[in-house]
């Protein structure tokens, strides 16, 4: 019944440890005491700010942000801009072809013609093309991603010729990267 009691004074020396930690927290902003009050103010006024906003704080939310904003949204943006756009963007970035977008219609322009050298080389498969479809319509900046041998530029003059319904986003249309799949087939 003796031994408890020593294991309980044992646990004080412990934490007489732990105080001299705190202390050293206190010690660092002593060591500039003229800026202290000044810092000392500014800081309580926030403290004050979000306890009479308290009822009207969202998770996640940012000081200045609008009711209604969007998670991702940037401080000072348009209300009714597009998710994840630039500050102060013109709207002509080029966005990767995604989500919520309308898939591109082929309005205009002609189908690739087989030259020469693919027909005699039986030149047949799957040809990947990345290009930017403007919010005008237009083909342009095409790479090639998986090439078919002598069809390279058969493809890519069919590709910037054409023209194509703009790929819209948020019901405004948009530029976008968009990657072409060309199943190409021997004539018969």
């Amino acid at each position: 019944r003796d031994g408890p009691p020593p294991p309980a004074a044992s646990t004080k020396p412990k934490t007489t440890p732990k105080k001299p930690k705190k202390p050293d927290t206190i010690v660092q902003p002593k060591e500039i005491p003229k800026e202290v009050p000044k810092e000392a103010e500014p800081a309580e006024e926030p403290e004050e700010a979000p306890e009479e906003a308290s009822e009207e704080q969202v998770e996640g939310g940012v000081e200045g942000g609008v009711a209604g904003g969007v998670v991702g949204g940037v401080v000072g943006g348009v209300i009714g801009g597009v998710v994840g756009g630039q500050l102060g963007g013109t709207g002509t970035e080029v966005l990767p072809f995604g989500a919520g977008m309308t898939r591109p219609e082929k309005v205009s322009g002609p189908q690739p013609e087989y030259t020469r050298e693919a027909l005699e080389s039986r030149v047949q498969g799957t040809m990947i093309v990345k290009c930017v479809i403007t919010v005008e319509g237009r083909v342009e900046r095409c790479r090639i991603i998986k090439p078919l041998p002598h069809m390279e530029q058969a493809v890519m003059d069919a590709l910037t010729s054409s023209r194509y319904k703009p790929v819209t986003f948020q019901g405004r249309p948009v530029q976008v990267d968009y990657t072409f799949t060309l199943n190409l087939k021997l004539p018969r």
